[in-house]
């Protein structure tokens, strides 16, 4: 049953792909996107992520509730009116954002309870106070994986990397893992869909980096609760980069005095593929990998060795604030290198 699944998610993604490149709707005219300099100008990739996750989350991920999918599916239409540029205002964007968010918080009960620190546990006892900050982690979660979606692989190699320790503890720390068949059908989703992203021919979009994060999000925040054994801090780790990328991006345009909700080319990846375009002087898809192979390779270290201490807080926390210290002087020195070069 299980490799017929498989089959049907491969035929899904092969059909959605036939279909949306014959009658050439959501294709990406990268010539009007900030992300233009950063992949190969001459191809129009599909935006088809959204729409081929949603299917899969509807269709074949077991045991989902129909209140579950209807707040994905509503999700997904924001993001796919981001996509078609009709909804470009940034604060009715963001402002629907926490209503979806909200509704999806409080529909499914997801709530994180625990940071293993004893004032603000006491807080979360307060159920204002604990909706109110799930919402903005999944806030911070879903608009961090936009922002890290520039370059080819990247956002899907990272969740990718997210669904396999899910896995890899289930099978080898025998923590039991809610909702294993439906992360590994969103694992082998992803697979499938890197495969094609690979070649610059599909995009995730914004349909799709807010579908695919909310989903992992919530796979993940729910097992953490299940699971007692996994400190908070493991969680924390998992989804690092996209919330230091979001919170980073938001703390710099601020303090240039630049409205914080207007997109722009200074993200670090888009840095380091700068970089390294310019010192190997490749070809703008060459750059784009080596890049998204190099970010995604630091944090697969990163992954193992919380996989190592997935209960050990102490840890984590120095794994985690070395992460940030890392991007910060990374992001530092890139940036002045590129206003040298200027």
């Amino acid at each position: 049953m299980f490799l017929i699944k498989i089959l049907i998610i491969s035929l899904i993604f092969l059909i959605l792909y036939i279909i949306l490149k014959k009658t050439r709707l959501l294709i990406d005219d990268t010539g009007s996107s900030s992300h233009k300099k950063f992949v190969n100008s001459n191809s129009k990739p599909i935006l088809l992520g959204g729409i081929f996750f949603l299917i899969v989350t509807v269709l074949l991920l077991p045991n989902i509730n129909l209140i579950f999918k209807i707040l994905v599916f509503f999700i997904f239409f924001l993001g796919i009116l981001s996509d078609i540029n009709f909804l470009n205002d940034p604060l009715k964007r963001i402002l629907t954002q926490i209503l979806l968010v909200s509704l999806f918080v409080i529909g499914e009960e997801i709530f994180i309870r625990s940071l293993s620190l004893d004032f603000f546990d006491k807080l979360m006892q307060v159920n204002t106070i604990n909706i109110l900050f799930t919402i903005f982690c999944f806030l911070i979660l879903i608009n961090g994986t936009n922002f890290i979606d520039g370059l080819n692989i990247l956002a899907s190699g990272y969740f990718l990397m997210i669904t396999l320790s899910l896995i890899f503890l289930n099978q080898n720390i025998l923590i039991n893992i809610l909702h294993l068949d439906a992360i590994t059908l969103v694992c082998i989703s992803l697979i499938i869909f890197m495969v094609f992203n690979f070649f610059n021919l599909v995009y995730l979009g914004d349909s799709g980096s807010y579908l695919i994060s909310l989903l992992i999000g919530y796979f993940v925040v729910l097992n953490f609760n299940n699971n007692f054994s996994i400190s908070p801090y493991y969680v924390c780790l998992l989804f690092w980069y996209p919330a230091y990328e979001n919170l980073f991006s938001l703390l710099r345009r601020s303090t240039k005095k630049k409205i914080v909700s207007n997109p722009d080319n200074q993200h670090l990846h888009q840095l380091i593929f700068i970089k390294i375009k310019n010192f190997t002087n490749k070809s703008h898809i060459v750059s784009n990998l080596i890049s998204s192979s190099l970010i995604l390779f630091y944090n697969l270290i990163i992954f193992i060795l919380a996989f190592k201490f997935y209960s050990s807080t102490n840890i984590l926390v120095l794994i985690i604030s070395t992460n940030i210290v890392i991007y910060t002087t990374l992001y530092y020195f890139l940036s002045k290198d590129l206003m040298n070069n200027k």
